[in-house]
């Protein structure tokens, strides 16, 4: 077992994307940045390191009926089980623990409801449902959630709104643009997929709208807050053109992977991009 056997039983990179999604929630609720971001993030991401490996644990016999995930820790021999749960076991009471530092008991409540979404609902629902993506869509709000409310600020508004529609709708075609490059492997290892129930072809259309759908709710997200320095709206626009003329190019060129990437690097430098102008433009 080497550290980056571990790094890929808890899904590192995918990790890290979640808790900082819980950062740009914090700074975006608190319009600073300071050192007591550590805690939501840390909290968020040891989580994330719990479940995903409790997810692998669970998944291990079809991850090795795929070529995509059938040299993973597990089902390669180089993670035991037990090995494998004591890691993921670890991480969650310690996320547990930071958690209750930050919101109490209902900190805990929350991080147990993620651990039901994901590793019970979600986990399972794959096996027999097109539609498990939701749960997932779901849970990508949890983490910018925990960010703005370590601030003690409000989710009744109009920003927290524009936020959490933005994270739930940006789940869905990045969910659907994974199944399309990888749907045989999933149906190979048993698993029902969109591509199958719908046709390549209409799966393709449907995610173009989504994926247009997606920069509408950026749109709706800027506008909900103060945006008024010239060079902010300026990257911002020629964020939103570049991933425009990427999600036309998908019914032609059929990148799936390639927007896939896109559709990532547009929620991130938007979030950056929205981040740094409520640290420097409204303070």
């Amino acid at each position: 077992m080497t550290i980056k056997d571990i790094l890929t039983l808890t899904k590192f990179h995918l990790s890290l994307t979640v808790s900082i999604s819980c950062a740009f929630g914090y700074i975006l609720g608190n319009s600073n940045l300071d050192i007591n971001i550590l805690y939501p993030f840390f909290a968020v991401l040891f989580l994330s390191f719990g479940v995903c490996s409790l997810n692998q644990i669970q998944e291990y016999k079809k991850d090795s009926l795929m070529q995509r995930t059938q040299d993973r820790p597990i089902p390669s021999g180089r993670i035991s089980y037990i090995n494998a749960c004591l890691i993921s076991g670890f991480f969650i009471l310690l996320s547990l623990f930071l958690i209750y530092i930050i919101q109490g008991l209902w900190g805990i409540i929350l991080f147990i409801v993620v651990i039901i979404l994901y590793n019970l609902l979600y986990t399972n629902a794959k096996k027999y449902t097109i539609y498990a993506g939701v749960y997932g869509s779901i849970l990508g709000v949890i983490p910018p959630y925990i960010g703005w409310i370590s601030n003690d600020i409000s989710i009744y508004n109009i920003q927290f709104f524009a936020l959490a529609l933005f994270f739930f709708v940006w789940q869905i075609p990045h969910f659907w643009l994974l199944n399309l490059e990888y749907h045989k492997d999933y149906e190979d290892a048993g698993f029902p997929t969109i591509t199958q129930q719908f046709g390549r072809k209409s799966l393709e259309k449907i995610t173009f709208i989504w994926l247009n759908l997606t920069l509408l709710c950026g749109i709706f997200l800027v506008m909900t807050f103060n945006v008024d320095s010239l060079f902010i709206l300026t990257l911002i626009i020629i964020l939103h053109i570049y991933i425009l003329y990427t999600i036309f190019r998908l019914l032609k060129y059929k990148k799936y992977i390639y927007n896939f990437i896109n559709i990532n690097i547009y929620m991130l430098f938007l979030m950056i991009i929205m981040c740094i102008n409520s640290i420097f433009y409204i303070n």
